[in-house]
């Protein structure tokens, strides 16, 4: 089961990699436009890095999934499955904490979105 301190933890750990990621993204951005993209919201940073290569569209799909999860820490609905409200098996939560969905869902998501 999640405590507080284990919530907290994690949310350190989010916003401290969402900082890296970010950065790392800012800078590629800037190297391939040109553009200052440091003040940019991220929700509009993620819809530019979709419109570059692989390793940006995939470092931004992260950073979105980042934000979710620090998004669901601030609404109380961290370690709760995004699909069937139930709650997320602490280890998978552990292993990555941007998961939104148990594992149930998972499986049953990659069968009808494959």
């Amino acid at each position: 089961m999640l405590d507080i301190e284990k919530v907290a933890q994690l949310q350190k750990n989010l916003m401290n990699e969402k900082e890296v990621v970010r950065s790392r993204l800012e800078d590629a951005l800037i190297r391939l436009t040109g553009q200052d993209v440091s003040s940019v919201p991220t929700a509009h940073l993620i819809k530019l890095c979709r419109r570059e290569s692989d390793d940006l569209h995939d470092n931004g799909f992260r950073l979105e999934r980042i934000d979710a999860a620090l998004c669901a820490i601030h609404t109380g609905l961290f370690g709760y499955c995004a699909d069937c409200e139930e709650p997320i098996d602490l280890q998978d939560i552990i292993e990555d904490p941007t998961e939104p969905r148990c594992q149930e869902c998972r499986v049953h998501s990659r069968y009808y979105h494959s």
